[in-house]
């Protein structure tokens, strides 16, 4: 699927203080919230448009704890949940975020990274920027933030147009990619603008965005990098994503992910920027697919229940199903079609 919209204004070309940590990659579940915890109130601006923002709810420490514990079989270590969040509409473009935004530090992400599922796989998208790049048709210069070991660096071997090169504050990674033939380094991203602004014909962060405090800066200095016609590719989770009728993802709530994005709030960044907005998604499951899997694991937990085990607890617990049904029937559409739970986009800069 791929949507495309214009917004332009003249962009906010500085640096600004933020720079990539590397993307964390896991979704999984946390618990309704009671009614007491949701209210209206005005509270911090959005960090990417700066419109002001009402209160959506409120997520305790130990409710966020809680759900990682569920998730993970672990208690979370001391210090990986910083404390109490509100979670926040922005009246301007749609993007929902933490209040305060504060991201998880080295404590909560040690710990993740200690288990074999957080870590991605290939991702669809990769396939779809190979795609993007093959189809430029010239010799581009591609820079990765937050590479790691370099595993989407690596799928880009066959393309020799690409000079790809990579960044990432790991030490560990950058030697495994090192060790792989990979031109990756260890850099920030402030010290890419000083010695190669303007210079990049694509940028790309692979679910990077929803992670940091200050969304807004941070892709402004990334658009920083671009040369005339280049271009940001970023992959982020598309909100509220399909398994969250019954229940937020404590995986896409903080201090884990700090925003929450919807076409409406990427339009919104595109328009401060002053690129143009281009997007991809993958077709989602059918309706009832996805329905038959979220009952199922909400009753009885994540991945516990396949095939067709699933038939009676669905049929012991037919409200339930047909209220997620119903739901994901309804879900939102995007260029047509029922959003999936992973959005590529692309801001593009003039040439």
């Amino acid at each position: 699927m791929r949507c495309c919209s214009s917004a332009r204004r003249s962009p906010p070309w500085s640096p600004g203080s933020a720079s990539p940590s590397t993307a964390a990659r896991a979704n999984r579940l946390i618990t309704d919230p009671p009614a007491c915890a949701i209210r209206a109130a005005m509270t911090a601006n959005c960090p990417v448009c700066s419109g002001s923002g009402t209160v959506l709810r409120r997520l305790g420490a130990e409710e966020i704890a809680h759900g990682l514990q569920a998730v993970f079989g672990q208690t979370p270590p001391a210090g990986a949940v910083p404390g109490d969040y509100d979670l926040v509409e922005c009246a301007g473009c749609g993007l929902v975020y933490a209040d305060p935004m504060r991201a998880g530090g080295a404590a909560l992400y040690d710990w993740l990274t200690s288990f074999a599922k957080y870590h991605a796989q290939a991702r669809w998208e990769w396939t779809r920027i190979r795609d993007i790049l093959r189809a430029e048709g010239r010799p581009l210069r591609l820079l990765e933030l937050g590479a790691g070991q370099g595993d989407f660096l690596e799928t880009l071997r066959d393309l020799p147009q690409v000079a790809a090169q990579g960044i990432d504050l790991s030490e560990r990674s950058v030697a495994k990619a090192k060790a792989r033939g990979l031109d990756v380094r260890r850099a920030s991203l402030e010290d890419v603008i000083v010695e190669a602004a303007g210079t990049y014909d694509a940028v790309v962060l692979s679910h990077v965005l929803e992670h940091v405090a200050t969304p807004g800066a941070l892709m402004a200095a990334v658009g920083n990098l671009l040369a005339p016609g280049g271009r940001i590719l970023f992959s982020v989770p598309y909100s509220p994503m399909s398994r969250e009728y019954l229940h937020d993802d404590v995986m896409n709530l903080p201090p884990h992910h700090m925003t929450r994005w919807n076409i409406r709030a990427l339009e919104g960044l595109a328009r401060v920027l002053g690129l143009d907005l281009e997007t991809w998604m993958p077709k989602a499951k059918p309706a009832w697919k996805r329905a038959l899997k979220h009952t199922c694991d909400t009753i009885r937990g994540e991945g516990r229940v396949r095939g067709l085990a699933r038939l009676p607890v669905v049929l012991a617990n037919w409200g339930t199903f047909r209220r997620v049904l119903a739901d994901h029937r309804a879900r939102e559409r995007v260029g047509g079609r029922p959003a999936a739970d992973t959005i590529l986009v692309s801001l593009k800069r003039e040439k």
